[in-house]
């Protein structure tokens, strides 16, 4: 199996064995069908039109999470499922250019909502910031083509950005 851009659960593949065979070994992941009826309903609400409508839906995205987190903690499996609930809420899209089907909102907004995420499932909360942080990359070092190219594409594809920087000393976060 491949890794995808476009397929998250072929994304979660692991290194390649460093042994002769080169052989790649596929993480258990979750499955994004146990929150069918979430993704359904988020899809007939559309995505939220207001700064407090967001933080709503975070919220709502926050009590599913937290109905099952320890559980899944344990469990160890990649977090498909959870980034398809992040995909279908439309929370991915918070800080996007309205433009493009984005949300239109502040990084204000966008940690607010990272924090009610947070507070139902830590780690997932955390992939939100990672992803909202890596999204936005190109709006802070790119050419002005290249932050539009990049924010079209990442929002009208409603792709998941990951990235890790346990490494970047120089990354503050603080409360206003």
């Amino acid at each position: 199996m491949s890794p995808s851009a476009t397929n998250i659960s072929e994304s979660f593949i692991a290194p390649p064995n460093k042994s002769a065979s080169h052989q790649t070994t596929a993480f258990e992941s979750s499955d994004p069908s146990v929150y069918k009826s979430h993704h359904e309903a988020f899809a007939s609400e559309g995505l939220p039109s207001s700064a407090a409508s967001w933080l709503q839906r975070a919220r709502e995205v926050s009590r599913i999470l937290a109905r099952d987190a320890a559980a899944r903690d344990h469990a160890n499996k990649s977090p498909v499922a959870e980034v398809s609930l992040l995909k279908s809420s439309g929370l991915l899209k918070v800080l996007g250019p309205v433009e493009y089907g984005g949300g239109g909102q502040s990084w204000k907004i966008g940690y607010k909502a990272i924090r009610e995420v947070a507070k139902g499932d830590g780690s997932i909360g955390m992939l939100l910031g990672y992803h909202l942080l890596w999204s936005k990359t190109a709006d802070i070092v790119g050419t002005d083509e290249q932050k539009d190219r990049f924010q079209r594409l990442i929002i009208e594809n409603n792709y998941f950005v990951g990235g890790e920087h346990s490494r970047c000393s120089r990354l503050s976060l603080w409360d206003d």
